[in-house]
């Protein structure tokens, strides 16, 4: 979504809370900054999407008349006690628990958004105890390209498309989970009609959003789904590595090897989904990380890296 999108639709959602009568299309065109310099046309679209959207996540847009005896233009409002939460309290170790979480995404859109609803609660008058914030805490990273589109088609339900394999997959994204170290979606995949893990590091085309929000129900047990369907390491290599980035290589165990390793780098079984996805990423790390055993795949990783040489 794009941020002029997103400041015409609060601007939407501001005018429809912040009245008690109906508000008409006219009205609506006026006040609202993003509609004003519309074309007639134009504007009737943008109503028309920003009404679904605001539906999509679970505003209702109320319509109705402001004279039961005369029929005049439809307006539209949205009723301030359906929208408002009842009050919420909190405990200075849930608090933590939220300053903590707020702390541990970093490098995506899920960072303004958490930081947002942390400076709210404070600014409600609710503090967090510090001493109950570690000052060692943990960090998520999510430099991957493609989860801010995922993310945020996640929280809409809109449909997705990307490159994975060498084809075009399309999915209704139902969550998104870390592994190991690694970000996948998961979802109904499309295509195949079958509940999916795809793993980010793994997409070969950008992810792009298809159609509108709101579009499929996320099942009730998705989560149940998720730990039926948890991504397994099929493969598993020795792989020597240089101290500080076995953590990009997923799960790894620290084992003994008799043969030479040059210095700096130490040696681990390398647990990935398939044989492939080591070969990949043993190249893709270049002098950081060489692939010890099995042979057959050691090759692989050789032919590999001929193949990009040439």
């Amino acid at each position: 979504m794009t941020q002029r999108k997103s400041e015409r639709l609060v601007n939407l959602l501001i005018a429809l809370l912040s009245t008690r009568r109906f508000l008409t299309r006219h009205e609506l065109r006026r006040i609202v900054e993003g509609y004003r310099d519309s074309a007639d046309a134009a504007f009737e679209r943008q109503f028309e999407r920003d009404k679904e959207e605001l539906r999509a996540l679970g505003i209702e847009v109320e319509t109705g008349s402001n004279d039961r005896f005369f029929e005049d233009e439809e307006g539209y409002r949205i009723n301030r006690a359906d929208f408002e939460l009842p009050e919420i309290a909190f405990t200075s170790a849930e608090l933590s628990a939220l300053a903590l979480a707020g702390q541990v995404w970093q490098d995506s859109v899920a960072a303004d958004h958490t930081a947002q609803a942390f400076e709210a609660l404070k600014a409600g008058g609710a503090a967090p105890d510090p001493s109950l914030v570690p000052t060692v805490r943990p960090q998520v990273s999510v430099s991957e390209p493609d989860f801010d589109v995922l993310y945020d088609a996640v929280v809409r339900r809109v449909e997705v498309e990307f490159g994975y394999g060498g084809e075009t997959r399309r999915l209704q994204p139902w969550q998104l989970l870390q592994r190991r170290g690694r970000w996948y979606v998961f979802g109904l995949d499309l295509e195949r009609q079958a509940d999916r893990f795809f793993k980010l590091t793994r997409f070969t085309a950008p992810a792009k959003q298809r159609g509108k929000a709101g579009a499929y129900q996320v099942p009730a047990d998705a989560n149940m789904l998720a730990q039926r369907l948890e991504p397994v390491n099929d493969a598993v290599a020795v792989v020597a590595l240089r101290t500080g980035i076995a953590h990009n290589f997923g799960e790894t165990e620290p084992v003994e090897w008799d043969g030479v390793v040059p210095d700096g780098l130490a040696v681990y079984r390398v647990g990935l989904a398939t044989a492939a996805a080591i070969v990949t990423e043993v190249a893709a790390a270049g002098p950081d990380a060489i692939l010890l055993a099995p042979e057959d795949l050691r090759a692989q990783v050789v032919e590999h890296l001929r193949g990009v040489a040439s």
